[in-house]
């Protein structure tokens, strides 16, 4: 019976994550997406050039627009968009191979292949799902609010390894499982308040809340110490990116204690959860020699990313290292079953979107958007927090149809990089603190991908995902404007960028 009852088990999570992972568009859409986003290229490259843009700059920007309408259509595989991006501004712009394909031969781009293949093994063998079982099964209890602290405390543990989208896939089957414990009791309204917190909170909204206080864990951070470090000289070291988001762990208590009131969880109860948790571990069987070697290697790999200050080692060479040492003979992990588990098609996404927003930086186009932006808001003479308001205000219309954080990243970091200089501010703080901002939006559910997984799964409808997100997203933005802005002042990186003398 145990079999029998591990068996469906198991096809249910199957069933869930093949569920989920088909997001691909449909051959019209894409197709759409495809016309549209070549019509759009053309049109701006071989149109008049524009007041105040250099031909290639105006190129350059043809292809950023490219960028986004296929990263919105899904129109194209991640992989191929990653390297079409740079050649189609070698073809285009006359930039020359080497500068447009940057990206590809930095440290942030080697921090991002030696964490995806990290990431690999934490799906492909069963340590993630037993990092996470085991930490649920210490609450032993069967009050929903302490299971949802222990699903989170457990979030926040594989977060450091991996990122949102990877977050979101291991614990999408495992907050599923747990929800099955009260079939046959759906109708019932504290069932449906509990499902749909369940899972907009685990898969969904803590992957995204602790993605931003990990360099590794949100593909924005890399992109944008990638951004910082070609456009401003600033590196950002692993130990940097959680120290300069300190602040940002603040939030994560916030998040429980808003689900836990909006959908008024306080008293309730899942029946048997206290039993049947300890059980789903049970079935994944004793910790292999594999695992505790995957373990074993991860933990070299934060201790060498924590102690880089004294053995230089940058980030992106100690990543490589972990991932190597994975493999050795000796730990018995076979390549073959985590290489499915390995985002490569994002790895190349990543790599092309950063290229294409150094290039876009190195040419002038977001300059050039930036004063567009920047002049009428620099007009009406506000404070500097308070135009910060409106500005991230404004980006999210702008951003809420981006479902992909890549495209997100691509689109938003070059230009906060020149807007901090249009405005005369320093570049570290400005950039940190609104990329942070636009990655706290909730406003509707398909504004970010794990939170659109989650959406999808729980079976809300969108008016209630929209009335839930909104007041999280108001909360966040307003935390990480005022909190994480005083933060950074405290620490040596104020708004104000220093005099120069």
């Amino acid at each position: 019976m145990a079999e029998q009852r591990s068996a469906t088990l198991e096809e249910r999570f199957i069933a869930i994550e093949e569920a989920e992972g088909a997001e691909a568009a449909t051959p019209q859409k894409a197709l759409i997406g495809l016309v549209i986003a070549f019509a759009l290229l053309f049109l701006i490259h071989f149109a008049p050039t524009l007041p105040g843009l250099k031909p290639a700059a105006q190129s350059v920007l043809a292809v950023f627009v490219w960028f986004i309408v296929i990263m919105v259509t899904d129109a194209l595989p991640k992989a191929i968009v990653g390297l079409a991006s740079p050649l189609l501004v070698v073809l285009l712009a006359g930039v020359k191979p080497a500068n447009a394909f940057k990206a590809f031969s930095t440290d942030i781009f080697f921090l991002a292949a030696g964490a995806f293949v990290i990431a690999g093994i934490m799906m492909g063998t069963p340590l993630g799902r037993r990092i996470a079982l085991t930490i649920v099964t210490l609450m032993r209890s069967n009050k929903v609010t302490r299971i949802q602290v222990g699903l989170g405390t457990a979030d926040v543990a594989v977060g450091s390894v991996l990122p949102t989208v990877s977050e979101t896939a291991l614990f999408l089957p495992v907050t599923k499982a747990i929800g099955t414990l009260m079939r046959g009791k759906e109708h019932l309204p504290e069932v449906r308040r509990i499902n749909t917190a369940m899972l907009l909170q685990t898969p969904g909204l803590t992957p995204l809340f602790t993605g931003t206080l990990i360099l590794t864990s949100h593909f924005p951070n890399i992109m944008l110490a990638g951004q910082l470090k070609e456009s401003a000289g600033i590196y950002i070291s692993w130990v940097d990116w959680f120290w300069l988001n300190l602040p940002l762990w603040g939030l994560l208590p916030i998040m429980f204690w808003y689900v836990f009131s909006y959908f008024k969880l306080w008293k309730l109860e899942i029946p048997g959860a206290e039993l049947e948790i300890p059980r789903l571990k049970n079935e994944l069987g004793p910790i292999t020699w594999p695992e505790i070697w995957g373990l074993a290697c991860i933990g070299i790999g934060l201790a060498l990313w924590i102690t880089e200050a004294y053995h230089k080692i940058p980030s992106g060479m100690v990543a490589l290292i972990t991932a190597s040492l994975l493999f050795m003979p000796w730990g018995k992990i076979k390549f073959g079953k985590v290489n499915p588990h390995i985002m490569w098609d994002t790895l190349i996404l990543l790599g092309g979107a950063i290229s294409l927003g150094t290039v876009l930086y190195d040419v002038g186009t977001v300059t050039w958007l930036a004063k567009i932006i920047v002049e009428p808001v620099k007009g009406l003479g506000l404070p500097t927090l308070v135009m910060m308001f409106v500005l991230v205000i404004a980006m999210h219309v702008a951003r809420a149809g981006i479902v992909s954080a890549v495209a997100m990243g691509a689109a938003f970091i070059p230009l906060l990089v020149a807007m901090a200089k249009t405005l005369d501010l320093s570049v570290l703080p400005f950039t940190l603190v609104l990329t942070n901002c636009l990655s706290y939006a909730f406003f509707l559910p398909i504004s970010i991908t794990a939170f659109l997984i989650a959406w999808g799964a729980s079976g809300a409808s969108g008016w209630t995902a929209i009335r839930f997100g909104t007041g999280l997203s108001i909360i966040s933005n307003v935390y990480v404007l005022v909190v994480q802005t005083a933060w950074l002042a405290l620490i040596g990186y104020p708004l104000a960028a220093p005099v120069a003398r």
